[in-house]
C-alpha cells in the first residue's frame, strides 16, 4: 500500500492532465467513497461536475494510476460568500459585536453593481509588517472583484447583515492575495476597537497545526454557526470561478473537509467564507473559502501565514491582550478568559507578578479575580459582577462580599482571644463523656492549622489585589 506522500507525488504528476479534461473540477488524495459512505481506503480522487453513465475512453478515470487506487467524486466548488441586493437583508448572525473576534459577519463597505457582500472574520492575527493586531478573512470577501484597492473600508456586521456605513466600519484592507495557494486578505483594525484572540462558540485560538487525514475539525461562520467535520482529503487541486474580472482560478495543495452529518447537515454554506477551521485544541489548520454540498475547501494555514505575512498567536497571547489595555474585552464577560487565567498556572503567575497587568484587570472598579481561586476551590466560572453567583458568600455586590471575606479573614488571622475561647475540658452536654487530653490536643492542632491556612489565604488575596 502506497504512503500518503507517495500518493500525493503520483497525484501531482498527473493532475494537470486530469484537470484539462471536460467537467473535472479538482483532484486530491483522500478517503475513497463507496455507495455514499466514506471508507478507510486512501485513494487519488478525481472531482467532476457530474458523473456520467457513458464517458469517452480517453476521458475515463482508470481504476488505478501507477498502482494507486482511484475514486471519482461529484463536486462543483463555489465561493462561499453571500451576494445580496443592497436593499435586502438576509437572516444570519447579524450581531454588532463590541469585541472583534473570529466567527462574526463582516463585508466591504462598498457596493458592487448594486449588491453588497457578506462573509466571516476568521480570526484576529498579528500583522508582521506593523506588529499590530489585524483581522483575517478571504480575498473574495474583502475585495470581491478586481476593482478593489488597499484601504477599502470594511464593516461589521456586513451591510447585508444590518451593518451601517460608516458607523459600523472597523478597518480597511491592508493586503490581499489570490494566488495558486491562498484566497486571503488581512484587514487593519481602527484605533480604539477592542479585539479578542477567540472564535465565537469555540474559544481561544491556539496557534496553528498542519491538517492530517481523519483530523476532527470545527469552524464558526456567519451563516451556519458552529459546525463539525473531519479532514477527508489533502493536496487538493481545485478550480473555482471567481466571476467577472477574475475568472476561473486553480488553487493547489488545499484541504478538503467532510461534514460530520451526525452533528450538523452542512459544514459550511454561503457566507461562511473567511472562517478559520480549527482542530479539537483550537489550533488553526485552514482558512475556509469554498464548498460543494457537504464538502468544504480551505487554504492550508501555513501558506496563508506566509503569503499574507501574518502570525496567529497561541492562547497565551491573551495576556498580551490584557496588557494592551483591552478592558472592554474583559467586560464582555468572556468566560474563556477567566477559565484560561484560573486553569493555567503560568498565566496565573504572570497575573500575580505583573503589577501593570493587575492594574489592567479591572471590572467595575474591582480586580478580575475569582475569590474562590484563592482557596483553590473547584474550577467553576465566576462573574464578580453577578450578585447571585459567588463562592458560597452572602448576597450583595462584589465589594460587599469582598469586605465580608476580608473581615472573616481578619478575625481568623489572630484567631479567638483567650477570654472568648470555650472551655474544652468538659463537655457541653452533661450526658456525654469529657474529651480526653489527646482529643483536645487534636482539636487545638486542627484549629491552629485552619488559622495558618486562613492567614496564607489573606496574604494571597492581598498580593493579588495589590
Amino acid at each position: 500500500m502506497s504512503s500518503i506522500a507517495e500518493l500525493v507525488a503520483i497525484k501531482e504528476r498527473v493532475e494537470e492532465e486530469f484537470l484539462a479534461r471536460p467537467g473535472v473540477t479538482g483532484i486530491d488524495v483522500g478517503y475513497k467513497v463507496v455507495g455514499g459512505v466514506q471508507t478507510d481506503e486512501v485513494a487519488i480522487r478525481v472531482h467532476v461536475e457530474k458523473k456520467k453513465a457513458s464517458v469517452p475512453k480517453a476521458q475515463r478515470v482508470p481504476a488505478s494510476i501507477d498502482g494507486a487506487v482511484t475514486d471519482v467524486l461529484e463536486r462543483t466548488y463555489e465561493l462561499q460568500v453571500v451576494r445580496t441586493p443592497l436593499t435586502v437583508s438576509v437572516q444570519a448572525d447579524t450581531t454588532h459585536y463590541a469585541t472583534l473576534q473570529g466567527g462574526i459577519s463582516i463585508g466591504p463597505s462598498r457596493a458592487i453593481g448594486g449588491f453588497v457582500y457578506s462573509g466571516t472574520l476568521g480570526a484576529i492575527v498579528t500583522d508582521n509588517v506593523s506588529g499590530q493586531k489585524a483581522a483575517l478573512t478571504n480575498f473574495h470577501v474583502a475585495c470581491v472583484d478586481d476593482g478593489w484597492h488597499v484601504g477599502d473600508r470594511q464593516v461589521q456586521p456586513s451591510r447585508g447583515d444590518t451593518g451601517v456605513v460608516p458607523g459600523d466600519e472597523f478597518g480597511a484592507i491592508l493586503r490581499a492575495v489570490l494566488s495558486s495557494h491562498i484566497d486571503g486578505a488581512v484587514l487593519s483594525i481602527d484605533a480604539g476597537r477592542t479585539t479578542a484572540g477567540t472564535v465565537v462558540d469555540i474559544g481561544t485560538v491556539n496557534g496553528t497545526k498542519p491538517a492530517t487525514l481523519g483530523m476532527a475539525v470545527r469552524k464558526r461562520g456567519r451563516t451556519t454557526g458552529l459546525t463539525h467535520g473531519s479532514v477527508d482529503g489533502l493536496s487538493l487541486t481545485v478550480s473555482v470561478d471567481y466571476g467577472d474580472g477574475l475568472g476561473v482560478h486553480t488553487l493547489t495543495d488545499q484541504v478538503s473537509i467532510a461534514t460530520d452529518t451526525t452533528q450538523n447537515p452542512l459544514f459550511s454554506a454561503s457566507g461562511d467564507s473567511g472562517s478559520v477551521i480549527v482542530d479539537s485544541t483550537g489550533a488553526v489548520v485552514a482558512l475556509l473559502f469554498a464548498g460543494a454540498g457537504t464538502s468544504t475547501v480551505g487554504n492550508p494555514i501555513a501558506s496563508v501565514l506566509t503569503e499574507l505575512d501574518i502570525a496567529i498567536p497561541t492562547g497565551k497571547s491573551i495576556i498580551k491582550d490584557i496588557k494592551d489595555g483591552r478592558k472592554d474585552f474583559i467586560k464582555d464577560k468572556d468566560k474563556e478568559l477567566r477559565k484560561d487565567i484560573i486553569k493555567d498556572k503560568e498565566l496565573k503567575k504572570e497575573v500575580i507578578k505583573d503589577k501593570e497587568l493587575k492594574k489592567e484587570l479591572i471590572i467595575d472598579g474591582k480586580r478580575l479575580k475569582d475569590i474562590r481561586d484563592v482557596f483553590k476551590g473547584p474550577d467553576i466560572p465566576f462573574d464578580p459582577r453577578d450578585p447571585g453567583n459567588g463562592p458560597g458568600f452572602g448576597g450583595g455586590g462584589f465589594s460587599d462580599r469582598l469586605a465580608e471575606l476580608e473581615g472573616r479573614l481578619g478575625s481568623l488571622e489572630s484567631f479567638i482571644s483567650p477570654e472568648l475561647r470555650p472551655d474544652l475540658t468538659s463537655s457541653a452536654f452533661g450526658a456525654e463523656e469529657d474529651l480526653s487530653t489527646d482529643e483536645i490536643a487534636a482539636l487545638r492542632a486542627e484549629a491552629e492549622r485552619q488559622v495558618t491556612d486562613a492567614a496564607e489565604a489573606k496574604s494571597d488575596l492581598d498580593n493579588l489585589l495589590g
